[in-house]
């Protein structure tokens, strides 16, 4: 008996609750379903094929006579020819929808007559769930990651974020480097920096955590640029069983910022900013000030985000056991706690300053407990 084999295509830029909808509802009636992550040269993208099958795959593991592959530069209709489907699925939100899907399918009756298309309507709860709608959501509110968790899988969430901070880092950076005239091979030092801050040892000391304090320092409107820097550089050396992580930062941006052309005296006064961020002592100066209370910004987030904070931290030092864990980690946040104020800076203590100590005390009771 021929085997009842169909395809599934769509751009999934990202795949959505409703893609994945179509694949569980269509993929008993066959024998195999192919879901084809579509790519037209002619337009513009926000994941690479790659990515869009990687997530596709990942949505689609648990049923097993689904297939991903990636149909690039050629009719759908004639990929599915070429693997000898029957049906073409296609998914179906409105009646705008049927209209350019009738148009679509007659196309594609004239190209290949023997393959027909099979339209699936959309469940009511699913119809408003779109690609292009998830994505118009990322970065407008912050609470756009719950948003967009009702429409896609976790894992896309996850991918959405990193591709929203991947880009502000890249806004951050030429903005930056723009103030010094943009020198020859600061792009292969942004290179290596994301390379760093993805290292994938790093729970926190990421590069989220990067572009969250590149963020509030903004509308600050700091003049001094080496804040910037030093915000860049600062955990660009991170080994959690390390003790001399800052150092280890503080000469990697020197030696960067002289392989562009920067003056030394500006590498040298970077990495003493860097060295500020050990925590160990009160920072003194307008730049250091800054600097560090920007670092310790995490403290005064709202109960979830601290909880989520910690919760990275505590990923990073797996290896140390929970007992001696709690103690060290207990110790550190008492000691912020300790100080006469844990920002130095009179904008942070009047805006953080009550939120911080709230946190700390919560997570230095749970701490002990």
């Amino acid at each position: 008996m021929k085997t009842r084999k169909a395809v599934y295509a769509a751009s999934l830029d990202p795949i959505t609750n409703g893609h994945i909808n179509v694949i569980k509802r269509m993929a008993p009636l066959y024998d195999e379903l192919v879901v084809l992550v579509a790519v037209d040269s002619r337009k513009t993208y926000t994941f690479t094929p790659e990515e869009r099958v990687t997530m596709a795959k990942a949505a689609v593991a648990d049923m097993p006579n689904v297939s991903v592959d990636v149909c690039v530069g050629r009719y759908v209709v004639k990929h599915a020819e070429s693997i000898e489907a029957q049906v073409i699925v296609r998914g179906l939100r409105n009646f705008k929808d049927l209209e350019d899907e009738q148009m679509l399918a007659e196309e594609n009756r004239k190209i290949c007559p023997h393959i027909e298309t099979v339209w699936v309507p959309c469940l009511p709860d699913l119809m408003h769930v779109s690609s292009s709608m998830v994505k118009g959501h990322v970065g407008v509110d912050p609470d756009w990651e719950n948003q967009v968790a009702r429409s896609v899988p976790a894992a896309v969430v996850i991918k959405l974020k990193e591709k929203y901070i991947l880009g502000k880092a890249r806004k951050h950076w030429a903005t930056l480097m723009s103030g010094f005239g943009i020198p020859k091979g600061s792009e292969m030092i942004l290179k290596e920096l994301l390379s760093r801050y993805s290292e994938p040892a790093r729970a926190y000391h990421n590069l989220e955590h990067i572009v969250a304090m590149l963020d509030e320092l903004e509308p600050m409107n700091e003049a001094d640029p080496a804040i910037a820097m030093a915000i860049w550089f600062h955990d660009a050396v991170y080994d959690p069983k390390a003790k001399d992580n800052e150092g280890q930062s503080a000469e990697l941006a020197k030696k960067m910022i002289e392989d562009i052309g920067l003056p030394t005296m500006f590498g040298k006064y970077v990495g003493s900013l860097i060295m500020a961020t050990k925590h160990t002592l009160v920072p003194i100066g307008r730049a250091a000030q800054v600097l560090v209370d920007l670092d310790l910004m995490v403290l005064r987030k709202s109960e979830r985000e601290f909880e989520a904070y910690e919760a990275g931290i505590r990923k990073e030092y797996d290896w140390v056991p929970e007992a001696d864990f709690n103690v060290g980690r207990s110790k550190i946040l008492q000691s912020f706690l300790d100080r006469p104020s844990i920002y130095s800076t009179e904008l942070f203590r009047d805006k953080y300053e009550r939120s911080a100590r709230e946190n700390l005390k919560r997570s230095i009771e749970k701490l002990r407990k």
